[in-house]
């Protein structure tokens, strides 16, 4: 009953979350909840592990594999680190108990309101060109054009030997002769 008000707040549609989106979500949910940052190293795992630290590594799976049709994405990040931080902040209570419940649902409100289910956690895509592709890339564009020049010189000469072929063809052909008559 006191769950149908944590996962009434997600959206009906819920997009994909992708293994970087994963990571800094769960940086920031754990700072969140703890008001610290995770002084270990953070990790994407894969298949049935669960979200949840070993030895230091704190392993994040963005989408577990598991029986239950809502496993993995948004929703099971948020629930597993809630359960992670619950444990630490109240040792000594039940895995679900009230505190959980208010503890998971302020992550939703908070992972909601900050507009990650939009993107704003996505990196940004950015392509870097090598100095010395772009090196390249410009001697191949200035050789192009140096032929490109002596190609248009070529066809100039060529118009011109072409009119004076043309010329001497009609000196020769008597065209240009004065007729008497």
């Amino acid at each position: 009953m006191k769950y149908e008000a944590v996962n009434g707040q997600w959206p009906e549609t819920i997009p994909a979350l992708t293994g970087e989106e994963a990571v800094a979500a769960a940086k920031r949910l754990y700072r969140f909840a703890m008001k610290k940052p995770w002084k270990g190293k953070w990790a994407l795992t894969s298949g049935r592990r669960y979200t949840w630290p070993r030895r230091g590594v704190f392993y994040v799976n963005p989408g577990r594999e598991n029986w239950s049709a809502a496993a993995g994405g948004w929703q099971d990040l948020v629930h597993m680190m809630s359960h992670y931080c619950h444990r630490q902040l109240h040792p000594g209570h039940k895995p679900h108990d009230g505190r959980h419940h208010f503890l998971e649902k302020e992550m939703v409100a908070y992972v909601i309101k900050s507009g990650w289910l939009e993107g704003k956690l996505r990196p940004k895509v950015r392509v870097k060109i090598a100095p010395d592709r772009l090196a390249g890339l410009e001697a191949r564009a200035a050789r192009w054009e140096t032929k490109r020049r002596r190609a248009e010189t070529a066809l100039r000469k060529i118009a011109r030997q072409r009119a004076s072929l043309a010329r001497r063809a009609r000196t020769q052909n008597g065209a240009d002769q004065p007729q008497i008559g």
